[in-house]
């Protein structure tokens, strides 16, 4: 288990206290040789292959397309990629790790962060001169060179304008001037680290360019104040209206006066000035699936059917796309809610090292699990395996 001292292999050897102190959500950092020892999950081919599955997000962008930075979408066919020109276009897969198990191990690599606020991996591909334009992300990122090479222009906020190029499909900015003192070249294994809203401009070096983004949920406040709303109107009382005190002072009949305001400032704290409810929502927005489209709830029977595996000594492993996560209860510190795509149970708080080392492994056998020790650690095993967060080990999964 890792300390606030320990150094971390991704982080070129540096300590996670010196990152979170110096670098995270504050400036760039390139890391040269962070990523080692793990050898490219996809080829070029493969991505693009995968980039004609029906279910998979993916785009290209064309610099000097048939339009300027014209932005296709797929799926994509052979026919596509014959007829893209020779340099200067890039390829984009969204979620690869949702579709491909080995690059989980890869998103493990990070958990010295909350792991809770992992977004998924994109995969790029581009050819020489390769670029999707100067932009910004509202999200902490880290950009790896996979293969290739790739050229990094960096700006902070302060040293750009939020002024997009008009009538094209992307949001690029029209006013990027580089920095020469943020101009940075990442060969295979280098790694760029940028904070929110840095503007970045990457263009490939070579016919090899792959960049592999790892990125960070960051809900906006206004969707935390939508999700919170929606929980309230799920009880809200009607009878409960506006009912300001009369006040015996002369104010004319037109004028709202300032203790109206007052007291409607005063009922809307008390609504939200509901730990549980933040609680309920931010786990349930961060563990919520990447394409629930494709999630499969089991039923009740395919539950039970799943955990007499358990029993009987099956192997499980956590997927890659499983988002689990926990919280002590607000309300009661010796209840835990357990999150886990998009659902939640509450389980007893003794059991926060069971959930902690389900989150760590990847690979269970729970024939040395003593189920009569808590009732609850058969609830939090069924739970799991209903929402997908713990599947069985078959042979072609091997």
């Amino acid at each position: 288990m890792s300390t606030l001292d320990s150094p971390i292999s991704i982080l070129g050897g540096m300590t996670i206290r010196t990152f979170m102190e110096e670098y995270w959500q504050k400036k760039p950092l390139v890391i040269r040789g962070g990523l080692k020892d793990f050898p490219l999950p996809l080829e070029a081919d493969e991505l693009a292959g995968l980039s004609m599955e029906e279910e998979v997000e993916s785009r290209i962008v064309i610099e000097k397309g048939n339009t300027p930075w014209e932005l296709q979408q797929g799926p994509f066919t052979d026919e596509t990629f014959a007829n893209l020109p020779e340099e200067e276009w890039t390829l984009l897969v969204q979620a690869v790790d949702h579709w491909v198990p080995e690059i989980q191990e890869l998103k493990e690599r990070f958990h010295f962060l909350p792991s809770w606020r992992l977004d998924d991996i994109m995969v790029s591909y581009a050819t020489k001169g390769g670029s999707v334009g100067p932009h910004f992300d509202q999200y902490d990122v880290f950009l790896i060179q996979m293969s290739g090479g790739r050229r990094w222009q960096v700006l902070p906020p302060d040293q750009y304008t939020d002024i997009p190029i008009k009538d094209i499909d992307l949001h690029i900015l029209s006013e990027f001037t580089p920095n020469p003192e943020l101009e940075y070249d990442l060969h295979t294994g280098d790694i760029l680290y940028l904070p929110p809203n840095y503007a970045h401009n990457g263009r490939a070096l070579d016919n090899e360019c792959m960049t592999y983004s790892v990125g960070f949920r960051a809900p906006s406040i206004q969707d935390a104040l939508t999700g919170i709303h929606d929980q309230l109107i799920e009880q809200a009382d009607e009878k409960k209206r506006f009912a300001a005190p009369g006040l015996f002072k002369e104010i004319h009949h037109a004028e709202i006066d300032s203790s109206d305001l007052s007291y409607l400032h005063s009922e809307l704290s008390k609504l939200l000035d509901q730990p549980e409810k933040l609680l309920d929502w931010l786990g349930q927005n961060m563990s919520d699936v990447k394409y629930p489209e494709y999630q499969k709830i089991l039923t009740t029977e395919e539950t039970e059917q799943a955990f007499s595996q358990i029993q009987k000594g099956a192997t499980f492993f956590r997927p890659g796309d499983a988002r689990i996560c926990y919280a002590t209860s607000t309300e009661n510190s010796r209840q835990i809610k357990l999150f886990c795509n998009g659902d939640h149970l509450v389980v007893d708080h003794t059991l926060e090292s069971f959930i902690q080392a389900i989150c760590d492994q990847v690979e269970f056998e729970f024939t040395e699990l003593d189920f009569d020790k808590h009732s609850d650690i058969a609830l939090i095993l069924k739970f799991l395996l209903q929402t997908q967060g713990l599947i069985e080990l078959t042979e072609n999964e091997e």
